[in-house]
This record gives structure tokens, C-alpha cells and sequence, in this order.
């Protein structure tokens, strides 16, 4: 870099206004970091200047050595690692900060022996290359790639002390070189998980100081997961349009996000510390799952979205005190006719999952409707239905979007889904209370775990309020602008710290 014209040593080189060794302090401390040990050359005033001076503001050893390599220098760190997990970086590595939270609080409570910050974007000019299995453990490093080797590493180590053993015994054979402790790592059988994120940079030439301030001036890349198309049934371009918008609000805010499709999203490794998605696959929930663990925030939560199955739903609202309709869970192969307990008319839904076909959710008058609709099912292979009173009133439709959001609306005078709307025929306008409609939405939604909401309810003639649907992330209908807005600013919150 000093033959491209760069005078300041490396660890002083500015990057957004701020040497890149106290951007990494600062990084570390924000990580909890209960101490910092920096090892440096001695050839450079200015370097030891500037680390006498940091030793006044962290709890900072510094050890100053010539060494001919790098696992040498991190040879002479090691009687300060002996104690503890800890985390070994070199100066120059740039990287999104929430991406290296998320990095520290997944080893923070790991049992493997290492975790290894990996990326698949390479703009190394001697990358090292490493090949894992499905469940990202490290199987081998390698100097070339091949069909095994997605990442390479990002030179970030997150280490336990029982690594510091192989460390002694490659520098008694004359290593050099952190790629060959790597390698040796994983030949004597050390544990190490791969951790992806979605870019580390190097500062290696005058050139990468622009591209380093530039990466970090963009704000980290949101993950945006469509839903698959079987869940939107009749719906598909409200829900495009739904998720399009805050994706475009997102941006807008400065937000990069990249968009997959469920079956995209169980096809990669990608972590990313801020997700919204309208998938609902079971694949697609424990892929949020292994997200969720890592640290990042998904929306809706997997638990969440788990929760709006029927039976699931049914039983988390009745033990919130929701006010719902009558209902009974009865099993597919039971017949109607024997039991007292069914009463018309009726509904009838699937027990499980959500509903995707008009044939989900029936309305019944008697035992004859009622039979041919659980013959159907037993057909279909769905073991369990729910049976709901029919209640008579206005039909509403609501939508909510945390505390900050809510909507309701009159759908028999808009646009209808299956057509059952029609059964409670055309609203007549009775009186309710819409703060405490608003106020059991909220109650829902915390039961269900759900942030991103939507359902139904019926207002009787004298103003009683009984919730028969909830879901997660809806279509919002008539209110998509302003929800969209919502939703992003939501999102924005979490990622600027600053959410409620």
C-alpha cells in the first residue's frame, strides 16, 4: 500500500473518518469484549504512538514483535488466551457489524471448538477455500476450489483454548502461515462451524479504502423470502404487490435487501441478521429457526407463523381470553350424526395448516353438508377439522403491523378471497368498539407471537365483538400503501436499535 501511495501504516488508514483499529475496538467492545490484546510490528512509531494512547480509553495489552508470519504473531498472543474462548481478527478485515454480533453471540454458547467467519464473495487475490457439511461443519480447507467449496474463509476465528495445543505443534514443525493452523485444526479432528456472512472485505491495496468505506455506508442487506404460491391462493398478486412495496420502502430508507423464494431460501447458507418473509413452508420455518438461533430478527417469527395453524391458533387465542366462537375439534374419521355436540349451522376447517383451497373452510346447514365436507378431507388426508359456530352480524377484516398499525374494513363491499363472505351477506354498519377491537388484536398477537397480522371478526347487533380468524401477514387488502410503510419502519427500527 506505502507503493501505491498510502502513508499511514494500516492500522491508522481512515476508513469513514475512523483509524481501522479503532473501528475494531470499538466493534469488540460492543461485542463485550472483557479484554483486547493487539500484537504489532516494531518498526512503525506511529502505530505504537497511537496504541500507548488507545490503552487509556480499553482494556488493551499490547505486544510489540517483528514475527515472520501470522500464526507466529498469533503465537505470541498466546498466554493471553488461555483462559477463555476468544476471537482473533486481522486489522483489515471489513465486515457489517450485525453480521459479527450475530457471529459472537452464536459462539458465545456454542459447544464446537471453533467458529470460523466463512463468505462466498471473494475478492481475495489468495483465497482459502474450505468445504463443509449440511450442517456447516468444517470438513477441509483447500487452496483450490472445487464442486465442494462454496466459501473461503474471511480470516475472523473464533477459537477455544483447546485449539492453543495445535497451534504449539505447527509452530514446532516451522509453520507459518495461519492457513496451514487451519488445516491442521480440522486434521486432528477440532469441531469448527462454518459461519457465512454475506461479505468481508480486505484492505490490502490503496484502491480497497473507497470500496471498504462504501460497503459500510450501505446499510447491512435485509433478506426479503417470498411466500410460495400454494399459500396465496387467489391472492397472488396481493401478495407480490404487498411485499414488492416493502421492499421498496426499504430501499428507499437506505435498506439493501435481497429477495429469494422459499425454495431459494432452503437452498442457501446466506445469514442475514434482519429477514421478513411471507413464506409459511415448514423447510422454509426451520431454515428461520437456525437463523433465529444465530441472533437475527425474522418477521414474522417461525413460532409465530407455527402458531397460526388452526388447531395451534385455536387453542393459544381461548387461553388468552380472546372472545371467539364456540368451536370443537373433532377427528376426520368420526361420524357426525352420533355426536351431540355439533350444532347448525356450522363452519368447518381443515385442523392443520392454513387454508389453501376453497374446500378448506366450508360453510355447513346440517349432517348431510357436514359429511360429505369430512369425506372430502379424509380424501385429502387431513385427520382433524375444526368445527366453529356460525354467528350472525357484520363481518370485518383487520390488519395490524406491531402497536403502530390498524386497519379494519367492511370485505362484502370489497374484494373476497373464496366467496364466504357472502354468508353474513352485506354489512349493516352496528355500532362497536374499535379500541377494544384493537385491543384484542393486540392481545392476539402477542399470544400468536406476531407482529405482521391480519383476521377476521363478526360484530353481533348489539356491538359484541367475537374474533374467528387470525393470521399472519395478510394481503392488507385496501390498506397495502400505509401498511408497507409500516412494515419497513419496523424493520428499520430493529436494525437502528431503537425499537419499542
Amino acid at each position: 500500500m506505502a507503493q501505491e501511495g498510502v502513508s499511514q501504516p494500516k492500522p491508522l488508514i481512515m476508513i469513514n473518518g475512523k483509524p481501522m483499529i479503532d473501528r475494531l475496538l470499538d466493534v469488540f467492545m460492543d461485542c463485550g469484549a472483557q479484554s483486547i490484546v493487539v500484537i504489532i510490528n516494531n518498526e512503525v512509531e506511529a502505530t505504537k504512538s497511537h496504541l500507548a494512547a488507545l490503552q487509556k480509553k480499553y482494556p488493551l495489552e499490547v505486544v510489540i514483535k517483528t514475527t515472520a508470519g501470522s500464526m507466529e504473531s498469533f503465537y505470541n498472543l498466546k498466554p493471553f488466551l488461555e483462559g477463555e474462548k476468544f476471537c482473533l481478527t486481522t486489522v483489515d478485515t471489513i465486515f457489517h457489524e450485525e453480521e459479527f454480533k450475530a457471529y459472537i453471540r452464536t459462539f458465545q454458547d456454542a459447544p464446537e471448538d471453533g467458529y470460523m467467519a466463512v463468505t462466498d464473495y471473494i475478492d481475495d487475490e489468495k483465497p482459502l477455500y474450505l468445504s463443509v457439511d449440511d450442517s456447516m461443519t468444517i470438513t477441509g480447507y483447500h487452496n483450490q476450489p472445487d464442486s465442494r467449496t462454496k466459501y473461503i474463509s474471511g480470516g475472523i476465528y473464533c477459537l477455544t483454548p483447546s485449539c492453543l495445543d495445535t497451534l504449539e505443534r505447527c509452530m514446532n514443525q516451522g509453520l507459518l502461515r495461519m492457513r496451514q493452523f487451519q488445516q491442521a485444526l480440522v486434521e486432528e479432528g477440532m469441531l469448527l462451524k462454518a459461519f457465512p456472512f454475506s461479505k468481508i472485505l480486505d484492505v490490502d491495496h490503496a484502491e480497497d479504502i473507497a470500496k471498504a468505506e462504501t460497503f459500510l455506508q450501505t446499510s447491512f442487506q435485509v433478506l426479503g423470502v417470498q411466500r410460495g404460491s400454494e399459500y396465496s391462493p387467489n391472492k397472488e398478486s396481493n401478495d407480490a404487490r404487498i411485499f414488492r412495496l416493502v421492499k421498496e420502502r426499504l430501499e428507499e430508507k437506505g435498506a439493501a435487501v435481497q429477495v429469494l423464494s422459499e425454495q431459494q431460501l432452503q437452498e442457501s447458507e446466506l445469514f442475514a441478521p434482519f429477514v421478513f418473509s411471507m413464506a409459511r413452508r415448514e423447510e422454509s420455518l426451520k431454515v428461520f429457526d437456525k437463523l433465529e438461533q444465530q441472533g437475527a430478527f425474522v418477521l414474522n417469527s417461525s413460532s409465530g407463523i407455527r402458531n397460526c395453524g388452526r388447531r395451534e391458533m385455536a387453542e393459544k387465542l381461548k387461553g388468552a381470553g380472546i372472545p371467539l366462537p364456540e368451536s370443537l375439534l373433532m377427528e376426520t374419521g368420526c361420524s357426525l350424526k352420533d355426536s351431540s355436540e355439533v350444532s347448525y349451522p356450522c363452519w368447518i376447517k381443515k385442523g392443520d395448516g392454513y387454508a389453501q383451497t376453497k374446500e378448506d373452510v366450508c360453510f355447513v346447514n346440517n349432517d348431510n353438508e357436514a359429511e360429505k365436507v369430512f369425506a372430502d378431507l379424509r380424501k385429502r388426508k387431513i385427520s382433524s377439522a375444526l368445527l366453529y359456530e356460525h354467528l350472525e352480524g357484520d363481518l370485518i377484516k383487520f390488519y395490524g403491523v406491531g402497536t403502530e398499525f390498524f386497519y379494519w374494513y367492511y370485505p362484502s363491499l370489497h374484494e373476497s378471497k373464496f366467496g364466504l363472505e357472502a354468508i353474513n351477506g352485506k354489512a349493516k354498519g352496528y355500532a362497536f368498539d374499535e379500541k377494544e377491537l384493537m385491543d384484542h388484536c393486540a392481545k392476539a398477537s402477542s399470544s400468536l407471537q406476531l407482529l405482521v397480522f391480519g383476521g377476521d371478526a363478526v360484530i353481533s347487533p348489539e356491538g359484541e365483538i367475537r374474533i374467528i380468524d387470525f393470521n399472519d401477514w395478510p394481503s392488507f387488502g385496501p390498506c397495502q400503501d400505509e401498511a408497507a410503510k409500516a412494515i419497513a419502519q419496523l424493520i428499520m427500527d430493529k436494525m437502528n436499535g431503537n425499537d419499542k
